[in-house]
């Protein structure tokens, strides 16, 4: 069958064999019961879609199943490049908020290291004033920059720490507005 022949040449390659194999097998099934009930092939072709799109929709939960089980940039990439290739809608409700949230973790990762860089070298300046001994006045008051570099420091590495764990947390989040997404352009409930 035509439509079989189609969907096999758009999920080879990216699905497990047995995983393919298992999908064909139902849509093989779908197409002998609507024969046996009467049903001509563009009758069945226009109740599931294009091959095309029915490849895509699968590809995209694949990944975004993936995503959620090994857990990666890699893999939330991937989910999220595939999601975008179900419709022009996702350009805005998919890729935007990924590109943002993706900076926004940046961000907080980079001043969390800075700090956490910053902080010793403010320790070690104000200790060497305190010694006596010339070096960047970085604070009027070296008693000060020793607390204030400390404060710094931990501050950097809780930054850094949070950042992790926020990290974690908006890629659970990522994963559920993925499907949702899915469920939403497909009109199909996402399977677990």
């Amino acid at each position: 069958q035509e439509y079989i022949r189609i969907l096999r040449s758009r999920l080879e390659g990216t699905l497990p064999k047995n995983e393919l194999d298992d999908i064909l097998s139902d849509y093989t099934e779908h197409f002998s019961i609507g024969k046996a009930n009467g049903r001509t092939d563009e009758e069945l072709w226009r109740s599931l879609g294009s091959p095309d799109d029915v490849a895509r929709e699968i590809r995209v939960m694949h990944l975004v199943k993936k995503a959620e089980n090994v857990r990666s940039c890699r893999n939330i990439f991937h989910a999220v490049i595939a999601t975008l290739g179900l419709g022009l809608f996702n350009l805005v409700f998919v890729l935007v908020p990924f590109i943002l949230l993706v900076l926004m973790l940046l961000f907080v990762f980079i001043i969390g290291v800075i700090f956490t860089i910053f902080g010793p070298i403010a320790f070690v300046s104000s200790v060497l004033q305190l010694a006596g001994r010339s070096a960047i006045a970085i604070w009027l008051s070296p008693v000060a920059g020793l607390f204030i570099a400390t404060g710094m420091t931990s501050l950097g590495m809780l930054l850094v720490i949070g950042d992790y764990y926020l990290a974690r947390f908006f890629y659970h989040v990522g994963i559920k507005y993925l499907k949702w997404n899915i469920s939403t352009i497909t009109g199909t409930e996402y399977a677990a």
